[in-house]
Formats: structure tokens, sequence, C-alpha cells
């Protein structure tokens, strides 16, 4: 008897670990797109007021874009698409370049979380700046009861069709942290119940620039 394995192509996730440059390129551009009302002293954020906790930012001189991102974005198409499979489908008649569409900074307390979501770019990221807790201790402080708590979690289906989740529990060394995955992939933060000051995250969304047209789509590749 002679048997064969056969993996199935699927797009997969990026993890990151920045350097301290590119970490504090990032610390500078939160600080320096923070609402006016937030106090901060050096990378420690203070106080923001309660509607400003995520605010938009700029990436000046596409310093992340181009030191980081596009060069983690060549690196998942050859991890992950050499084969063909690409993160999105194809809805348009022409190629289109890649940029960054959105990008912000979110402040989180104790409590807070972000519900189950999914972005509609073609890929999204997340850093982790500042995490003021353990989330080993959290999961334990109702044990059973909070299996989650303080976590990073993507959900999506298996080829069977079954929920599956892939879960990050946040701890101080994660900070400097990214990951990076396909925009439609639904995530979820939990809350969190320790730890003094503010977890702080920068994320995006990387999609695709309509104002850049490039080659016509085959109609093989459009289905």
């Amino acid at each position: 008897m002679k048997v064969q394995i056969v993996d199935l192509p699927n797009p997969g996730i990026l993890q990151i670990k920045l350097d301290k440059d590119q970490v504090d390129n990032l610390w500078k551009l939160a600080r320096k797109y923070a609402p006016e009302d937030s106090k901060w002293d050096g990378n420690e954020l203070l106080d923001i007021p309660l509607e400003q906790k995520q605010y938009a930012m700029r990436d000046d001189d596409d310093s992340f874009t181009q030191s980081v991102l596009m060069p983690l974005i060549s690196d998942y198409f050859e991890k992950f698409c050499s084969t063909g499979v690409l993160p999105f489908i194809h809805r348009t008649t022409h190629y289109h370049d890649l940029s960054l569409n959105r990008f912000w900074v979110r402040a989180a307390e104790v409590n807070d979380y972000q519900t189950l979501h999914s972005h509609q770019g073609v890929f999204s990221f997340v850093v982790w700046m500042r995490i003021p807790f353990d989330g080993n201790v959290e999961r334990n402080i109702q044990g059973g009861f909070r299996p989650q708590a303080g976590d990073f979690s993507i959900i999506y289906t298996d080829i069977c069709g079954t929920t599956e989740r892939k879960d990050w529990v946040l701890t101080p060394d994660f900070e400097g942290t990214m990951l990076l995955f396909p925009s439609t992939l639904n995530h979820v933060v939990y809350p969190h119940q320790t730890g003094d000051g503010y977890r702080i995250s920068i994320a995006g969304d990387i999609s695709l620039n309509s104002h850049i047209t490039m080659d016509p789509v085959s109609p093989t590749e459009l289905g």
C-alpha cells in the first residue's frame, strides 16, 4: 500500500518581530498624530479622551510602507501564493498596485475589546506596541471561564467547514510583534482585566490602488 499526502494550498499568516528602529518610528508617528488632548510621557500614554481612543495617522515619507509593509507582502506572496492561490478574488478587469489605505492607533483600557470583524482591504496588519498585562494571568483569573481573556484571535473555517480559532496570548514579551494576514479573516480582541495603562496597537489595511492600473486580468484568472 502506497500513501501519498496531498496538501491543499491555503493562505496563512506572517508573524514578525520588528527591529527597534522600526518600532521607534511607529511610536514617533503615534505621538505625532495623537489627539491634542492626549497626554504622554515618552512612549507611555497617560491619558486620552474616550471618544478618541482610536485615531488615524499617516505614514510620513512612506517610511513604514517601504521598509516594512512592501517587503513583507513580497514575502507573503512568495511563501503562500506561489501556486496561484491568492488571499483575495480579482473583481477588476485589470491588476492594480497595492497601497497602504488606512493606518490607525488603538488605545484600550481594562474591559475594552474589539468585536469579531473583518476588513475591506487585501491585507491587514496589527502591531502590538504596549501590552500592560500578562495574558497567561488573565486566563487564570476565573479558571475555565475566561480562556481567551486578553487574547487576539483569528476565527476561520477549515476545508471541512469546521469553525477553527487561532489564539495569540498577549504578554509584554509580544510588544513589537506584527501580524500580517488577509483582510477577510475574521478576528477579535478580547478584553483584559488587569494591568496599569493602555494596551496600544497600531493597525492598517493594504488595498488595491484604483489610481494605478496595470495589465488586464486574464479570462482564466477571472474564473
